[in-house]
């Protein structure tokens, strides 16, 4: 049988997970274009059919899109868990080291999910019944104090995409104008979400 605390771990854990979720999915809408369904395009079959092939391709790259943001968080939020339960610091130097990355990469990967492994404890064992609350508590009610964690998450990230994108141009055409579009709307994400919890 669980105890309290970790009892309500899990309930924060599955409340961190949820807004991840969320997140993810807001994102991805701003990202990635899903093709429009023209009433016309009922009437000539043809047309119809490239209309489902876009839309299949693009239910494909969506997934793949939140499998792929929501792998590294579940990661740093599995260590959090487990480096409270075991009364130790988190080792994100391990999980860096798992990815088979290049040293430069792997190095600017241990300091995103450092960030959020942080976080993710601070939220673990903190008091709330939503995510909002869970934040506030965190971090005192102090707006300042939670801008300083989103701009050093937001800035980990931009580090991390700046030493992979070199790598991801060899195989994939127009990555860099992507990355740019994922910063610069989930910079915009975080921004509302910070006035909303500190309203």
């Amino acid at each position: 049988m669980a105890s309290k605390e970790s009892t309500g771990n899990m309930d924060n854990k599955e409340l961190v997970l949820a807004y991840e979720k969320k997140f993810a999915a807001l994102l991805a809408n701003q990202v990635l274009v899903k093709p429009k369904l023209s009433a016309w395009m009922i009437f000539i079959p043809f047309i119809f059919i490239f209309y489902f092939q876009d839309f299949s391709a693009y239910k494909k790259q969506r997934k793949a899109f939140l499998d792929n943001w929501l792998l590294s968080r579940k990661k740093a939020l599995d260590e959090a868990e487990e480096a409270i339960d075991q009364g130790r610091k988190p080792d994100t130097t391990t999980l860096a080291t798992q990815a088979n990355l290049k040293v430069k990469v792997t190095d600017k990967y241990n300091s995103l999910l450092k960030v959020m492994a942080t976080h993710y404890i601070s939220l673990l064992k903190a008091k709330g019944d939503t995510y909002e609350a869970l934040v506030r508590s965190a971090y005192g009610n102090h707006k300042g104090d939670f801008l300083l964690f989103m701009n050093q998450l937001i800035d980990a990230e931009k580090e991390l995409n700046k030493a992979l994108i070199p790598q991801l141009r060899k195989t994939e055409e127009g990555v860099g104008a992507v990355v740019k579009k994922i910063e610069k709307n989930s910079e915009q994400l975080r921004r509302l979400e910070l006035n909303e919890i500190f309203e």
